[in-house]
């Protein structure tokens, strides 16, 4: 499948010298987090990357040649026990997670602009409870896994006005079920 990665990641990318880095937005109840997976702070198109280093893992993102949503994870540990209810609490559930690689130079600069390899949303959170730190692994869910879902959405006046007040586009269709039409070849 072929990517459009940036002019300028190409030569990099060719080269002896790569240094990668995988960056992550995260949405929280309470904050957007931008983290990545080098140390210290990381600024990108205006946003200050937080470096997780050793701290934070991601799980092997998966494609595949049919349709399927393959997933992925993303883990924090070293996490003080004390927080833990403040963390459940900030979870959410289906929020937007986008995953991005990119590369650095010699100075810790950003080369061209970052290719998005996961986007998704966030799923249910796994916990593991140490003796002095807990690791929080939040499952991701790819947008594709949507289409196994069924849609509860219907073509009628009422669930149009749920979502678009005011919106009367079908207020004709409930008429059109006592409607006998016939048609003539």
């Amino acid at each position: 499948m072929p990517r459009n990665i940036s002019a300028p990641m190409v030569a990099p990318l060719v080269s002896n010298y790569v240094r990668p880095l995988f960056m992550a937005i995260i949405t929280f109840h309470s904050q957007v987090v931008h983290c990545w997976t080098g140390v210290g702070n990381l600024v990108y198109a205006g946003n200050t990357y937080t470096g997780v280093g050793d701290f934070g893992k991601l799980s092997p993102i998966v494609e595949g040649t049919d349709v399927q949503a393959y997933g992925s994870s993303i883990s924090l540990s070293a996490i003080d026990p004390l927080l833990l209810d403040e963390c459940m609490a900030d979870i959410q559930l289906g929020a937007p997670v986008t995953i991005y690689f990119g590369l650095l130079d010699l100075n810790g600069n950003i080369f061209g602009t970052p290719y998005p390899l996961f986007v998704g949303t966030v799923d249910q959170p796994k916990i593991q409870i140490g003796t002095k730190t807990l690791s929080i692994t939040l499952a991701l869910e790819n947008k594709l896994s949507n289409l196994s879902r069924a849609n509860m959405r219907r073509y009628t006046s009422a669930d149009q006005m749920l979502y678009f007040p005011g919106d009367t586009f079908f207020q004709s269709v409930e008429s059109l079920n006592d409607q006998a039409l016939i048609w003539v070849a």
